[in-house]
């Protein structure tokens, strides 16, 4: 099918619907799941019809705010979804963090618990892609907060830029914290924005020790882009609600830490 006419074709979907899943794509236009999702997020990058939502997209409705205000209000919400498993893999993350270490934090509603986690007077440098975490760390004493420039994206506050390969290259951090849609024992890490999939594989190369921070709903997840097989030196933190069988697969790739909820 045409590139083209299967975007119309989900847009009358979702016009129609009002909110549409990927499993009603798939069935409908007999294509991918993948397809599918890489389809909703074009969608949603360059139209002001749709937004995504866990499993498939809803409807922006007319007079609505706009849509930068729509997408803030979207992290908000994705912000509190398993908000307690955040906040848990948040604390235990900021807690590996020494005295007088550089450290990179990646944008995410995850991540972001690093940030407002991170004990003071540490004498730390923390390197950021985004506004939101920045704005955690401002009045942190101890922490020199440097953010990489580029192009900003009010839906996720992330600054996105073509050159922000060149801007680390003179960091080599103790510890990168990276967020993702997914983690998967066939796909690897994985992400639903092409954008911010490149940003994370430069994170990648920044960095001595990779954490991936996700909650366990993101656990057997395969999102439309891939960021980086799992590696023997990288470590999964996770919380308590992934099950013991996808733990010790899991922990036969790299090392896992739990967070325990509250």
């Amino acid at each position: 099918m045409i590139l083209k006419k299967r975007h119309d074709q989900i847009i009358e979907m979702i016009k129609a619907k009002k909110t549409i899943s990927i499993i009603e794509i798939v069935d409908e236009l007999q294509i991918s799941e993948i397809t599918a999702r890489r389809d909703l997020s074009f969608l949603e990058n360059n139209t002001n019809l749709l937004v995504r939502i866990r499993g498939g997209a809803q409807l922006v409705e007319e007079g609505s705010e706009k849509k930068t205000s729509y997408l803030n209000e979207r992290f908000t919400m994705k912000l509190t979804r398993n908000s307690e498993a955040k906040e848990a893999i948040g604390k235990l993350a900021a807690s590996l963090v020494n005295e007088g270490e550089t450290i990179i934090i990646d944008a995410g509603t995850t991540t972001i618990q690093v940030a407002k986690n991170l004990p003071e007077r540490k004498n730390l440098t923390a390197v950021v892609s985004a506004i939101n975490i920045a704005e955690e760390l401002e009045d942190k004493e101890g922490v020199l907060t440097i953010i990489t420039g580029g192009v900003f994206r009010s839906r996720t506050t992330t600054l996105l830029s073509p050159f922000i390969e060149q801007s680390l290259m003179s960091i080599y951090a103790e510890k990168v914290f990276i967020g993702s849609s997914g983690v998967s024992l066939t796909h690897g890490v994985t992400d639903e924005d092409i954008m911010e999939t490149e940003v994370k594989k430069v994170l990648l190369k920044s960095g001595k020790e990779i954490y991936w921070l996700v909650d366990s709903s993101k656990i057997n997840v395969i999102g439309s882009f891939q960021i980086s097989k799992i590696e023997e030196h990288h470590t999964i933190i996770t919380d308590d609600g992934i099950s013991a069988e996808t733990k010790a697969l899991l922990e036969a790739k790299c090392r896992v830490m739990i967070a325990e909820r509250r």
